[in-house]
């Protein structure tokens, strides 16, 4: 609040140069948080693989489907352990839903991220893999700048968010068949 009242009494100029700041200040948290998913691709490279997998095998109406309807039903079910008002059942829900969301989530980033920057770039060239994180992560932070609306930011991140769910699911789920279906070959020629 003390921030805001110092906004409104600062003069012209320093609310340019504090609104420049925080706009800079946001871009670099972007580009971190772009070069970080790109480390979790590198530090876990099983685990990126199989998100760019999910992302290349399911089309774009399927990942937020996907990703979209288990949202809905967590944010439902949320509603619902409110309502409860018992902690245990939040404890619950938080390692039985929440985590592995949002362990769905970092999944799907790690695929979906660098393909956003991927597919801003389109040079024909191969760009370096920081330079799609960071653009990624940058083009995301864009995005929520829609939030100024709250039904459009709602929209845009229930959309991404579902996407990006979409991919991280796609991953846990289909990998495993991928797997034993690349397996089952094998034990047949042996």
């Amino acid at each position: 609040m003390s921030a805001i009242l110092a906004l409104l009494a600062a003069t012209s100029t320093e609310k340019l140069v504090q609104v420049l700041l925080v706009v800079v200040l946001a871009a670099i948290a972007c580009v971190g948080a772009g070069a970080a998913v790109l480390l979790v691709r590198v530090v876990l490279p099983g685990v990126a693989g199989a998100a760019d997998a999910s992302l290349g095998r399911m089309g774009t109406r399927r990942l937020l489907l996907t990703g979209i309807l288990p949202l809905v039903g967590a944010g439902l079910l949320a509603r619902g352990v409110e309502l409860a008002g018992s902690d245990v059942l939040g404890a619950v829900y938080f390692f039985l839903v929440l985590l592995p969301i949002a362990l769905a989530l970092l999944v799907g980033a790690t695929a979906g991220v660098p393909h956003i920057g991927a597919r801003v770039l389109r040079d024909g060239s191969s760009p370096a893999p920081l330079a799609c994180a960071a653009l990624g992560g940058l083009v995301i932070g864009l995005a929520m700048v829609s939030w100024a609306i709250p039904p459009v930011g709602l929209l845009v991140t229930v959309l991404l968010a579902g996407w990006l769910l979409g991919i991280g699911l796609g991953a846990f789920v289909r990998a495993p068949r991928a797997a034993a279906a690349a397996e089952e070959p094998e034990r047949a020629a042996t």
